[in-house]
């Protein structure tokens, strides 16, 4: 199975649907520093993350009817 082609990205953290099956987070700076979020850039990761949650579900949905 592929991965989605799509990424979200607030500051130096990431998500992504990994093979149709799960939600990956990496949230890290090129240092190797935990990524420190405003409370508006994690609601706003939070809302993209609920839209990953979404298409997920959507994929899921479909595996289940083949």
């Amino acid at each position: 199975m592929k991965n989605t082609a799509e990424v979200v990205r607030v500051k130096q953290a990431f998500a992504w649907i990994e093979q149709q099956r799960a939600i990956h987070l990496k949230a890290v700076t090129p240092k190797a520093e935990p990524v420190e979020l405003t409370a508006a850039e994690a609601r706003k990761l939070a809302q993209q993350l609920v839209h990953l949650a979404d298409i997920l579900d959507n994929l899921t949905s479909r595996a289940g009817d083949d």
